[in-house]
């Protein structure tokens, strides 16, 4: 079946409440939307979430398709007091056959395992851009005492042309349907990073332009015009979100997705958004 139900959601340290209780009301407003997301996803009852991360492995010029067995993780407060766990089971042969299917379109792409090639030390390291997006939708299976569904994880290159990253998330999209499969993308992504003199990108002006713009992309329902960004522009915003954001264009391709929520914030020197893509009849 086609792909119901898509999600661009930030991966801001301060996201987690057990980590950060005390964050302001804009880093509230983001929390909210992520519950919101998760209660939907769950909702969806998918079969499978794939989720796109700009921050695990950076593999030049390719794509990545994690095929370990597991994928775990721990993320810590600032100074080391509180942490949080999770650990995943992955959807193998799901994620094999998106591997050859990329491949059989003559794009850049390798499988990873890690570790064993099978068993409990087949496991992959989860990073931020995974782990703070999968916390929430754990945290609703959780509550009502059910298994989250296994997972894919897709690391885009930087490197690659802006086009084929689209294909990708039509390829996504075409094996959901061919394997009857629920699939749910996640986009992880957060945006301009220069927004702070102080933070570690400093200040310039095409951060805020860059994030304008794509919430008006995300609300207006044209993605699409992500390739209208130049390369130039794009370095000096600091976004980590084109490449995720250009296989969920992929998705939305191939499905009449539309979007649902959309909500921008930018509590920190980066700017974040939650934005949900639901089916329109």
């Amino acid at each position: 079946m086609p792909i119901n139900y898509s999600a661009i959601l930030p991966h801001g340290f301060d996201l987690i409440p057990e980590l950060y209780p005390n964050t302001g009301q804009d880093w509230k407003k983001l929390i909210k939307g992520m519950e919101d997301v998760a209660k939907e996803i769950f909702a969806c009852k998918p079969d499978i979430i794939v989720i796109s991360s700009p921050h695990n492995l950076r593999i030049d010029g390719q794509i990545g398709v994690i095929t370990t067995e597991w994928c775990q993780g721990t993320w810590w407060n600032e100074d080391k007091t509180k942490s949080v766990e999770l650990k995943f089971s992955c959807e193998r042969e799901f994620g094999l056959t998106l591997y050859k299917n990329i491949k059989q379109a003559d794009l850049p792409v390798v499988s990873v395992n890690y570790g064993a090639a099978d068993g409990e030390f087949s496991a992959m390291i989860m990073d931020w851009g995974t782990f703070i997006p999968m916390w929430f939708i754990n945290q609703i299976y959780t509550k009502n005492k059910l298994e989250i569904p296994p997972m894919v994880l897709i690391t885009p290159s930087r490197e690659i042309p802006w086009e084929n990253l689209i294909e990708v998330g039509r390829i996504i999209n075409q094996l959901s349907i061919s394997e009857n499969k629920e699939v749910v993308f996640i986009a992880s992504a957060d945006h301009g990073h220069a927004h702070d003199e102080e933070g570690p990108y400093g200040y310039d002006t095409a951060s805020k332009i860059f994030d304008d713009k794509v919430y008006q992309m995300i609300q207006r329902d044209e993605l699409h015009k992500l390739l209208d960004f130049t390369e130039v522009f794009v370095d000096h915003a600091k976004p980590d979100s084109v490449w995720q954001m250009l296989i969920l264009q992929g998705i939305l391709e191939e499905t009449n997705l539309r979007n649902n929520l959309c909500i921008y914030e930018c509590p920190t020197y980066y700017g974040m958004i939650v934005a949900s893509f639901t089916k329109r009849n």
